[in-house]
């Protein structure tokens, strides 16, 4: 059955080249981060979110790598359908494919996608790296759990890990063939279809409302509950994860209390603490940690979680008008900075607080006033953040001192990409 699958996976040993639905022309900046890993020693690992590209790349490096190697010398494999055992699938390559043993069979490049659902694959992967110096692994998979404890500790020193992060508003103009060179406001609606898109290189240019949603739903949040956390933990209470979950989508931003939301879903607050853990390590949520000033540290307690993209709040939408406009904005902002904390004391806060050689203080307000820029000078004031931001729908300028720039424009002001 493995060697069926592997002639299936592997189309390019009988035809030469991989079809370009797999591979298409336009490649998103990670694969160069990818390519450029080709000559290390080192395992490249890739991560991110289901269907944010991750098997492109793939299927691009192996048709770019097709042009100067040999087709059976590279072979990919993806374990998402069975979750066969990686021994197994390395041992009926050697035996069956290359009928020779690895060692005398050149240089060779091994894809195993997402990875995560083969049990063995660790130790496996290790035990083929350390004997065969000749093979260059690609692996992908959709968890942060990929590299958990047993991973660092047993491939320490024996990979590179690539972030690979949802699709950006630059990446979404570029597949759209428009050419970017000042963002103006003529982006504006370009910018409203992408957050009812973001992230998914494949529904870019679907027009259907209906079908995106579904396609976001299906694909994404129903797969990370029926799949995903299943075969990663066990045992789980099905209903309270997608409950947790679908809660926090629809209420991006939100301060979680372990003790109140332990009320509302009725179960204990271990339970509902360990379900967000899992949660977040299928890089379907992102969390914020409140900033304490004095340490320059985190605190662990009170908690803000986004959904990792824009279109995971519209999918769960009855329509447009019901969204959130302004929490919208402000997932998108945090999302793009790759923020990992807020500040907030009483009731003062600031949505997000971003290192980037100095600390910058970042509010996201729909619409900014001058009372908007004094009360986020004077709270960046406090906890030392030296640079200041206010990301509005549509504003440009400055207001008292701080700039503000409009959302549709950030990642080009910025210089923000996907690698």
């Amino acid at each position: 059955m493995i060697q069926s699958d592997l002639d299936r996976y592997n189309e390019w040993w009988l035809y030469g080249k991989v079809r370009q639905e797999l591979a298409p022309s336009y490649k998103r900046l990670p694969f160069s981060s990818a390519w450029n890993l080709l000559n290390t020693r080192q395992i490249a690992i890739l991560t991110g979110l289901r269907r944010i590209g991750k098997t492109t790349i793939l299927y691009q490096l192996i048709s770019k790598l097709l042009e100067s190697h040999d087709e059976k010398n590279v072979m990919y494999y993806s374990f998402e359908e069975k979750g066969d055992k990686t021994r197994d699938v390395l041992e009926a390559y050697e035996k069956q494919v290359l009928r020779r043993p690895i060692q005398d069979a050149g240089r060779l490049f091994i894809f195993l996608d997402e990875v995560q659902y083969s049990s063995d694959w660790v130790y496996t992967v290790k035990r083929y790296y350390d004997l065969y110096p000749n093979i260059k692994f690609y692996l992908s998979g959709s968890s942060s759990l990929l590299l958990g404890e047993e991973a660092l500790d047993k491939l320490a020193g024996r990979f590179f890990f690539l972030d690979v992060y949802p699709l950006t508003f630059k990446e979404f103009m570029q597949i759209k063939g428009v050419d970017v060179k000042e963002p103006s406001s003529a982006l504006e609606p370009y910018f409203s279809d992408y957050l009812t898109k973001a992230g998914f290189p494949e529904i870019v240019n679907w027009q259907n409302e209906k079908l995106v949603k579904d396609y976001v739903r299906s694909t994404v949040i129903d797969r990370v509950i029926s799949r995903d956390l299943l075969w990663l933990y066990g045992r789980t209470d099905r209903m309270l994860l997608e409950r947790i979950l679908l809660s926090l989508i629809s209420n991006p931003g939100s301060i979680v209390n372990l003790y109140n939301l332990s009320k509302d879903f009725g179960t204990s607050r271990i339970t509902v603490s360990r379900y967000l853990s899992q949660l977040e390590s299928t890089l379907v949520l992102r969390s914020l940690s409140n900033y304490r000033p004095s340490s320059r540290s985190s605190s662990r307690k009170l908690k803000k979680y986004y959904p990792a993209t824009t279109s995971l709040i519209y999918s769960l939408s009855p329509g447009h008008s019901k969204v959130e406009q302004g929490r919208v904005l402000e997932t998108y902002v945090v999302n793009s900075l790759r923020a990992k904390n807020y500040y907030r004391k009483g009731n003062k806060e600031i949505d997000a607080l971003v290192e980037k050689g100095k600390l910058l203080a970042v509010e996201v307000k729909e619409k900014v006033d001058e009372s908007d820029a004094r009360r986020l000078y004077t709270l960046s004031k406090q906890v030392g953040a030296e640079e200041r931001l206010i990301v509005s729908w549509s504003q440009r300028g400055k207001v008292n001192g701080v700039q503000v720039i409009p959302a549709y424009a950030l990642e080009w002001i910025l210089g923000i990409d996907s690698a």
